[in-house]
C-alpha cells in the first residue's frame, strides 16, 4: 500500500536515513520488503500520527 506524505517529510526522511529521495519514495510506494524500505515505513506512519496530533478539532 503506497504511503502517501509531504515532500519535506520525503527530505527529511531520506537524510536521516542516509539514503536518496528517490530510494525513500520507493519504499513509500512499498516497490521492496528490504529492511531499510520497512524502516521508512515505519517512520512515515509515525510522522503522519504526529502530525494529525497536532490538528485542533472545536467540538460542534
Amino acid at each position: 500500500m503506497k504511503i502517501r506524505i509531504a515532500p519535506e517529510f520525503k527530505n527529511q526522511m531520506a537524510k536521516e536515513f542516509n539514503t536518496s529521495k528517490q530510494n525513500v519514495m520507493m519504499a513509500l510506494k512499498d516497490y521492496n520488503q528490504s529492511d531499510l524500505a520497512k524502516k521508512i515505513r515505519a517512520r512515515a506512519k509515525t510522522l503522519l500520527l504526529e502530525e494529525a496530533e497536532k490538528i485542533q478539532i472545536e467540538n460542534l
